[in-house]
């Protein structure tokens, strides 16, 4: 395999495994109502590895590579905005460790986690309508194209990226808190959360794009969360555990073996 194709299915496996932690890490660092400018820096990053790595080595590890450079690259958009002063004073950077450092991870995996569950409940705000909750979470935590997003809602692409806009629009507007909801609130969002997972799994095992039928990277990114969801106390509910089920299920009739490690689930 040519070089710049190894690198190219890298960066795509990364898109998909890790643009989503980072946006959450980082809007958990620098507010939610940066959420343009922070989704901006991760293209950025991806695109400058794919630079890179086409003419070099890629790094031990990619993806605290990529945290570093998009981290970076939002800092420098924030400074560049009129928004940093207003943010200057709640943002302890001296507090973040120090760019340049590939090997030292800039959050802890408990971190990361706790991060993916706020920005997925922050995305199904009851601000937005349903259909909108699910479409922005789908586009960015889990890494799903627009034609993707607009192939499980039966919708053209133009439909879905204008109701993508206007959901970001509408969070920022609105100031919306990055934060787990409790009681009645997680019980308006739960089930926005739990179709935003059954429609990942949904495209990974009816892949709309592609040469495989099976995408087996977005069911496992599918099981994934879910597991995550489950494993938290705002997710801990028989509608979780039950989707739980029918995934892995569904992921029994073409994986030849399921294990489970740490939260992850592999496909051998």
């Amino acid at each position: 395999m040519e070089p710049e194709a190894k690198v190219g299915q890298i960066i795509e496996h990364l898109f998909r495994q890790e643009a989503g932690k980072i946006v959450s890490a980082l809007t958990g660092s620098f507010g939610l109502r940066n959420l343009e400018l922070i989704e901006d820096a991760v293209q950025e990053a991806l695109l400058k590895a794919l630079r890179q790595w086409s003419y070099g080595t890629v790094p031990a590890n990619p993806g605290a590579w990529l945290m570093t450079v998009a981290r970076n690259q939002a800092l420098d958009g924030l400074r560049r905005s009129a928004r940093w002063r207003e943010k200057e004073e709640e943002i302890a950077l001296t507090q973040l460790p120090a760019s340049g450092s590939e090997s030292t991870p800039l959050f802890t995996d408990e971190e990361i986690r706790d991060d993916q569950l706020r920005m997925i409940f922050a995305c199904c705000h009851p601000a937005l309508a349903r259909e909108s909750q699910v479409a922005l979470t789908l586009k960015i935590l889990c890494g799903c194209s627009v034609e993707e997003i607009a192939r499980a809602f039966l919708l053209p692409g133009e439909t879905i990226a204008k109701r993508l806009t206007r959901a970001r629009q509408r969070l920022q507007k609105r100031a919306v808190s990055f934060e787990i909801p409790a009681g009645p609130e997680l019980a308006a969002r739960l089930d926005s959360v739990l179709e935003v997972l059954y429609l990942l799994f949904n495209e990974g095992y009816n892949a709309s794009q592609g040469a495989s039928l099976i995408r087996r990277d977005l069911c496992a990114e599918a099981i994934r969360l879910t597991t995550l969801l489950q494993e938290h106390p705002a997710g801990d509910t028989p509608r979780t555990h039950a989707l739980l089920a029918l995934l892995l299920f569904q992921a029994a009739r073409f994986s030849r073996a399921a294990r489970r490690r740490r939260g992850n689930l592999a496909f051998a």
